[in-house]
């Protein structure tokens, strides 16, 4: 019965050496010590807010508002457009005003002739 007990009997694997997965090639212990412990901070940026993941607190704390790059050209650009878009914003809500304005007499002459 000893052969069954050797080929069925669980092996101890050699510890495995510590990878880094930092693209500067170099050890776990030595990456750490080069970059301290906060080499693994983690900070995304959604729109303009930025965030950073707090490893201790297990928790995201915001950083605050990081301004978008838009050059003074786009600016302006961007300003005109919206000038254009308000005028004819307004040019609609006359129209409209117009529109309920007519609505309304058509249904008072309506209801006129329906009375007499």
């Amino acid at each position: 019965m000893s052969f069954l007990r050797s080929s069925f009997s669980i092996r101890k694997s050699k510890p495995r050496k510590a990878v880094s997965r930092s693209p500067l090639k170099l050890p776990a212990e030595d990456l750490a010590r080069e970059l301290g412990p906060q080499y693994q901070t983690i900070d995304a940026r959604i729109g303009n807010q930025k965030m950073t993941f707090d490893i201790a607190q297990g928790d995201w704390i915001t950083d605050g508002i990081v301004a978008p790059r838009v050059s003074s050209r786009e600016i302006t650009k961007l300003e005109k457009k919206k000038r254009e878009l308000e005028d004819d914003n307004n040019l609609l809500r006359t129209k409209l005003d117009i529109l309920i304005e007519m609505l309304a007499e058509i249904t008072a002459e309506h209801e006129l002739r329906r009375v007499v």
